[in-house]
């Protein structure tokens, strides 16, 4: 399915009826829009599994439905988060229910010479309200915070330097309901809510309009998914808060079952960035490893993704192997944290304050 995580289809999604399915979490890991990267984070996917599970069982406690079916043990038992044997190791498997997809036609055009390509949501526009599960099309970006390496401390960078600095920067605060410009790790007063597409090659940014418009749904069931995603949101915030974390920023995909459904996987440390004791808990860490030891692959990275589908096959630049202990250490990471997030402990690690503590000599 992905450089993260495989998708294996059981039953098929019918117009009529949902399918099921399995997510078969990996330990590995991707940073930059790489995807797969060359080492592997030992235990990564059964603690990202677990973390999925408990927040999706919160969900449903609070009457959000979600595709969430349990995980799967290894003698095939189908198990909830609170059947987990302490010590036990989790699982990396869950099963969850399935929408059909139906993806926007692909359409070239020329110009001048050059062809560009297009992406036509008209099947969408034309069956709104008419199909009865499919999934939706959009990532639903929320933002509660500014941690190191969000893309809006970026955008103020961006406006800063621009033609009228101070129009662009206010512009800019504006749209995130400040009044003084943020530094990493501030909150924001109130979540931050975007759209970005799901089934291109790329996570193009959409307006409210474009959005509503590619989603299929019905004016009043659009305002209820944007109310969805804030309180998928709310909810791993207070999770998050109750472990001692920050919940700085994630996403939320649906589907359309006769109502609206969460699906793919909420509130884990790949699809969210949290924050504990100043420091983040995300694979930011790994992020930030390559700004400093390998900034021509970043930089590589960033100019390369701008030509296009396959750019990762063009670049210049491979990235380079973690050393040993680091990849150990930011696989303790994940398991730790998903036993503090949690409140319960799942696997056999060291608690987090003192991976982090490890930690913290590599950011050195």
């Amino acid at each position: 399915m992905g450089s993260v995580k495989d998708l294996f289809v059981t039953e098929p999604a019918y117009e009529d009826r949902p399918g099921v399915g399995t997510f078969v979490f990996s330990e590995r890991y991707s940073v930059f829009d790489w995807g797969e990267m060359p080492d592997h984070l030992p235990g990564k996917g059964r603690a990202l599994a677990v973390m999925a599970a408990y927040n999706f069982e919160e969900l449903e406690r609070r009457g959000l439905r979600t595709h969430y079916r349990g995980l799967v043990a290894d003698d095939g038992r189908t198990l909830r988060f609170e059947e987990l044997e302490e010590g036990g190791g989790g699982s990396a498997v869950m099963q969850v229910a399935l929408a059909r997809v139906y993806r926007p036609e692909v359409r070239e055009y020329y110009r001048g010479g050059q062809s560009e390509i297009r992406y036509d949501y008209s099947f969408f526009e034309h069956n709104r309200g008419r199909i009865n599960n499919y999934l939706i099309g959009l990532e639903i970006i929320f933002r509660n915070g500014l941690p190191q390496g969000s893309s809006m401390l970026k955008r103020l960078e961006e406006a800063r330097a621009a033609s009228d600095p101070r129009r662009a920067v206010r512009a800019l605060l504006r749209e995130l309901g400040l009044k003084d410009e943020p530094k990493p790790g501030d909150l924001l007063p109130r979540p931050v809510m975007s759209f970005t597409t799901k089934l291109e090659p790329g996570d193009r940014p959409l307006s409210e309009a474009e959005a509503r418009r590619f989603s299929g749904l019905k004016p009043g069931d659009f305002q209820d998914l944007k109310a969805l995603a804030l309180a998928a949101n709310r909810a791993v915030c207070e999770l998050a808060e109750k472990a001692g974390f920050r919940h700085y920023d994630g996403k939320i995909e649906a589907a359309w079952e006769q109502g609206l459904v969460l699906c793919d996987v909420i509130g884990t440390f790949d699809e969210n960035r949290f924050g504990y004791l100043g420091r983040q808990i995300s694979k930011e860490v790994l992020r930030q490893w390559y700004k400093k030891k390998q900034p021509a692959f970043v930089a590589a990275c960033e100019r390369w993704k701008k030509t296009g589908p396959g750019w990762q096959k063009r670049c210049d630049v491979q990235p380079k192997r973690l050393p040993k202990p680091l990849a150990a250490l930011v696989a303790q990471m994940y398991l730790a944290g998903a036993n503090r997030y949690t409140g319960r402990r799942i696997f056999k690690v060291p608690e987090l304050d003192v991976v982090l503590d490890k930690l913290e000599r590599w950011r050195e």
